[in-house]
C-alpha cells in the first residue's frame, strides 16, 4: 500500500511537534514518496515530485511575493506537501501568504509548532518506505513463484484465471482478440458473462475499478485479461499480478499448442507404422500407452473418417472431443484413423475424426493381436460409405456384398468387371448430355420395379420405358433378367466403390 501524506503526520516525531493541517486537506492522500529537507529558496528545481519537503522556511523569502512564489513553484514540482517549522528560526506562524497560495494550489501545508529532528523523520519515514517496497517486492516474487510452478504443472489458462482471482481478490475475466470470454472467475459487477462482448467493446476501460492487460503470443495480440478490482485492492499490486497472468497465459497457450502439436506428430508416426505393418496390435498398445493413451487389455475398436480434398470447407457433423477417453487419433491426408477401447461410446469416438461429411467405417471389436484385421475392416467400411450418397459412418458388419468388393477394388479385377458390365453404357453417357446411368441405378436399387422406379425418378412409366430399351440396346442385355439386374448392380456398386461417391452423383445425377 502506498504512503501517504495521511500517514506521515501520524508520525510520532509529527505528532509531538503539533502537527497541523493549513491548506490541502482534501490531498492527504497523495503518496509519499521521499522525505526532503532544505533551507534554499530555489529547491522546487531538485523536486522529482512526490516529496515530503521538511523546511523551517529559511529560503522562501521575507516578502509575501517571494514566499507565493516558493510555494507556487514546490506545488508545480509534484512535492507531495509542505511542511514548516513554527520554531522562530523563521517564523513564528506560517505566513497569509503562504496559506494563501498553498489553498491556490492545493498543495497540502503542515505547520509545526515545535522544532523537530529533520533527520529524524527522515530516517522514520525512510525506514517505512524501505519496508513498504520490501513487502511490494516480496508480493512480486510470491506472485512470479506461483505463476512459475502453475506453469511447471502444466496448468491450463482456466487454472491461471482462478489463481489470478485468489492472489488479487477481483474477478478475472480472460477474452479473446475479438472479446470472446474463455474463461473467467467472480462476480463480474453486475455484468452478464452474456453481455461481456458488448461490456468490453463499449463500457469496458483501464480505470479505477479495473485492471486490462494484452495478452500476447510471439508479439501478436491474442486477447486481454481483467481484474475487476475491490475498493480496498493494491492497484499496484493487481497490476503487477496481472501482467504476470497474462504472460502465464500467453505460455501455457504456446506450451498447449507445442504439446499438441508434438503429440500428434507421435500419434501419426505411431498410426502410420500400424499401418505399414512395421507394428503388430500388441506393440501398437504397448507403444500407445507409453504416450499417454491407455486402450487396456480388453477388446479395440479402429474408425476411418475419409476426407474431401476437393472443398476444405467443413460442411459435415462435429463432434465434441473428451479428454477422459482413451483415444489414440492421427490426420494421414486422405483419411483420419482413430483407434480406441471397444468400451469407448460413439460419440466419444466421432469426437476424434473430426469432420464427417464423406462418412467413415468402424471396424469389429477386437483383441490387440487383431489389430491389423480391424484395420482394414474399418477401412472397407470408410471406403462403402464414400461410395453412398449419405456419405454415414458405417460399421463393419453392416456391409454385405460391398466387403467382397472392396477386397477386389484393391487390384484390377472390379475395374474390368465394371468395364466389361456397363463399359458401353458410360462411353455413350460420357457423350450425351443425358446420362442413362442414373436411371439403371434407379431401376437395379427397386430390384426390377418399374413403377417405384419411376416414381424415385420423377418420370413417367412410358419415358422409364423407353430409357431401359435404349440401355438394353446398348449393353446388349435384358433388364428383365434377374441374373442379368443382379450383375449389372454389382457393377454399379462397384463403380461406386472405385470413383466415390461425391464425384459419382455430380457425375450421374438425374436430369
Amino acid at each position: 500500500m502506498d504512503f501517504t501524506v495521511a500517514d506521515a503526520l501520524e508520525l510520532d516525531l509529527l505528532k509531538k511537534a503539533g502537527a497541523r493541517v493549513l491548506t490541502g486537506g482534501d490531498n492527504l492522500d497523495r503518496e509519499v514518496r521521499w522525505v526532503h529537507s532544505s533551507e534554499i529558496s530555489d529547491i522546487a528545481r531538485f523536486l522529482r515530485g512526490g516529496e515530503l519537503l521538511l523546511t523551517a522556511g529559511l529560503g522562501m523569502g521575507n516578502t509575501a511575493a517571494l514566499q507565493q512564489v516558493f510555494v507556487r513553484a514546490v506545488a508545480r514540482a509534484g512535492a507531495a506537501a509542505l511542511v514548516i517549522e513554527e520554531s522562530g528560526r523563521m517564523f513564528d506562524r506560517v505566513p497569509d501568504a503562504v496559506i494563501e497560495e498553498g489553498a491556490t494550489c492545493g498543495l497540502p501545508i503542515v505547520a509545526l509548532s515545535q522544532e523537530v529532528p529533520f533527520a529524524g523523520v527522515s530516517a522514520q519515514v525512510h525506514e517505512i518506505l524501505t519496508n513498504i517496497r520490501l513487502s511490494a517486492l516480496t508480493r512480486e516474487r510470491e506472485v512470479e513463484s506461483t505463476f512459475s510452478e502453475l506453469l511447471l504443472m502444466g496448468a491450463d489458462s482456466l487454472a491461471i484465471v482462478r489463481t489470478l482471482s485468489r492472489l488479487t481478490g477481483g474477478a478475472v475475466v480472460l477474452e479473446n482478440i475479438v472479446n470472446r470470454v474463455t474463461a473467467y472467475v467472480g462476480d463480474l459487477n453486475g455484468v452478464e458473462i452474456e453481455a461481456w462482448e458488448r461490456h468490453a467493446r463499449g463500457l469496458h476501460s483501464d480505470d479505477a475499478e479495473c485492471v486490462r492487460r494484452p495478452v500476447l503470443m510471439r508479439g501478436q495480440p491474442w486477447g486481454w485479461i481483467h481484474v475487476l478490482l475491490g475498493a480496498s485492492a493494491d492497484r499496484d499490486g493487481v497490476v503487477f499480478a496481472v501482467e504476470r497472468g497474462a504472460a502465464a497465459v500467453a505460455i501455457s497457450l504456446l506450451t498447449d499448442r507445442s504439446r499438441e502439436a508434438r503429440d500428434d506428430q507421435r500419434s501419426t508416426s505411431l498410426i502410420t507404422r500400424l499401418l505399414l505393418g512395421d507394428l503388430t496390435g500388441v506393440e501398437f498398445v504397448e507403444q500407445a500407452s507409453r504416450l499417454g493413451c491407455q486402450l487396456g487389455s480388453g477388446l479395440i475398436l479402429v474408425a476411418i473418417a475419409n476426407k474431401d480434398h476437393r472443398d476444405d470447407a467443413s460442411t459435415g457433423t462435429r463432434f465434441p472431443r473428451r479428454d477422459d477417453v482413451a483415444v489414440i487419433s492421427a490426420d494421414l491426408g486422405e483419411y483420419t484413423v482413430a483407434v480406441t477401447s471397444a468400451k469407448t461410446d460413439r460419440e466419444s469416438l466421432l469426437g476424434y475424426l473430426g469432420d464427417a461429411a464423406q462418412g467413415g467405417g468402424v471396424s469389429r471389436a477386437v483383441a490387440a493381436q487383431m489389430l491389423p484385421v480391424a484395420v482394414t475392416q474399418a477401412k472397407s467400411a470408410a471406403a462403402v460409405a464414400r461410395s453412398l450418397p449419405s456419405t454415414p459412418i458405417l460399421d463393419f458388419d453392416d456391409l454385405g456384398v460391398e466387403r467382397l468388393l472392396v477386397a477386389l477394388a484393391q487390384g484390377p479385377e472390379l475395374a474390368s468387371y465394371v468395364e466389361d458390365e456397363i463399359g458401353p453404357l458410360l462411353t455413350k453417357d460420357a457423350r450425351s448430355s443425358a446420362p442413362l446411368l442414373p436411371t439403371l441405378r434407379a431401376f437395379l436399387e427397386v430390384d426390377g420395379r418399374k413403377t417405384e422406379a419411376a416414381e424415385s425418378l420423377f418420370i413417367q412409366r412410358r419415358t422409364l420405358y423407353n430409357r431401359l430399351t435404349r440401355i438394353s440396346e446398348i449393353l446388349g442385355k435384358s433388364l428383365d433378367d434377374a441374373a442379368t439386374r443382379q450383375s449389372l448392380l454389382l457393377a454399379v456398386k462397384g463403380l461406386d466403390l472405385l470413383e466415390g461417391s461425391s464425384v459419382v452423383s455430380r457425375r450421374s445425377s438425374p436430369r
